[in-house]
């Protein structure tokens, strides 16, 4: 039995061919694009942890969780504002939680360290750390009138805003 071919065979095979080849040479470089995107991203400048301290313990700044860390640099980042030098509240030790009234569970207290408070003097500067928080994955957050409370502590109820006094609503709520 013989074969027939057209005789336009050999472009269809030609197209065919190169409709490959760009299609993977597209794809490398994505991937090679992508993986420099990465690298820059991880490529954060090392943070001093002493800003997360319990102002009654010393170095205990360094049991703050990494991932939200992380997601502080990406908030730096991307609002231009200097979250580290805002941070109001860190790692607490229990007799500093107390102190300052926090909840007998607190994602501040060591050995959580899952939460900071951020300074926020203005209503503008709030409500934007709110929604950059949000953007960037934070599931926590609360809202005060001088500061935005993010944590990371995925024990707790997720995609929740509150307000402070505690029970109050928030004044802007990202998951609304």
């Amino acid at each position: 039995m013989a074969v027939v071919k057209s005789d336009n065979q050999h472009i269809y095979f030609g197209l065919g061919t190169l409709s490959v080849l760009l299609l993977g040479a597209f794809i490398v470089y994505k991937t090679k694009r992508s993986s420099k995107r990465q690298v820059q991203i991880n490529r954060q400048l090392p943070v001093d942890l002493s800003v997360f301290d319990s102002p009654d313990l010393a170095g205990s700044g360094n049991c703050m969780d990494r991932q939200l860390v992380f997601m502080l640099q990406q908030l730096e980042a991307r609002t231009g504002y200097p979250i580290f030098q805002w941070i109001n509240s860190g790692a607490r030790s229990p007799s500093h939680n107390k102190k300052v009234g926090g909840v007998s569970n607190s994602s501040h207290k060591m050995p959580k360290c899952k939460a900071v408070d951020i300074k926020a003097q203005t209503t503008f500067i709030r409500n934007h750390l709110v929604l950059v928080a949000r953007d960037i994955g934070f599931k926590r957050i609360g809202v005060g009138r001088t500061f935005v409370h993010l944590d990371t502590d995925d024990m707790k109820s997720q995609y929740v805003a509150w307000g402070y006094p505690s029970g109050t609503r928030p004044e802007v709520n990202p998951f609304v």
